[in-house]
């Protein structure tokens, strides 16, 4: 008895999951490598599935309100941040959030940090 086809066992059970991450504009070499495929046999079984090429034939109007909302509800999220931190947030909470973006930056990014600080510091001293 020969392997069972990948498409029965890796894509078929993922159709929403694929519909949801085309939906939010991944390119299909981009589904593939979450589906740890290769292109070509996801462009294969497209062709061979009539299922997945409906999924992966999200109509760009659905795409394009689902890029709106992603975009609106981040720039919400960032603005609510902000205020939080500037008016409400505590020493503490300030120093959890300064300690998660440098464990997110590169050295460049820790060196324009270094670089933010010692001008606010320069600043501080001046108007003393």
């Amino acid at each position: 008895m020969g392997r069972p086809n990948q498409y029965y066992t890796v894509v078929e059970p993922k159709l929403e999951d694929i519909k949801a991450l085309r939906k939010q504009g991944l390119s299909l070499e981009k589904i593939a490598q979450k589906l740890d495929l290769k292109l070509g046999h996801l462009t294969y079984y497209r062709k061979s599935f009539p299922d997945l090429d409906e999924v992966l034939n999200t109509p760009r109007d659905e795409v394009k309100q689902t890029e709106r909302s992603a975009y609106f509800n981040r720039q919400k999220n960032y603005n609510s941040l902000r205020s939080f931190i500037r008016t409400q947030s505590t020493p503490e909470e300030r120093e959890e959030y300064f300690h998660l973006i440098l464990e997110k930056a590169d050295k460049t990014e820790i060196e324009i940090y270094e670089m933010m600080i010692a001008a606010i510091n320069n600043h501080k001293k001046i108007n003393s």
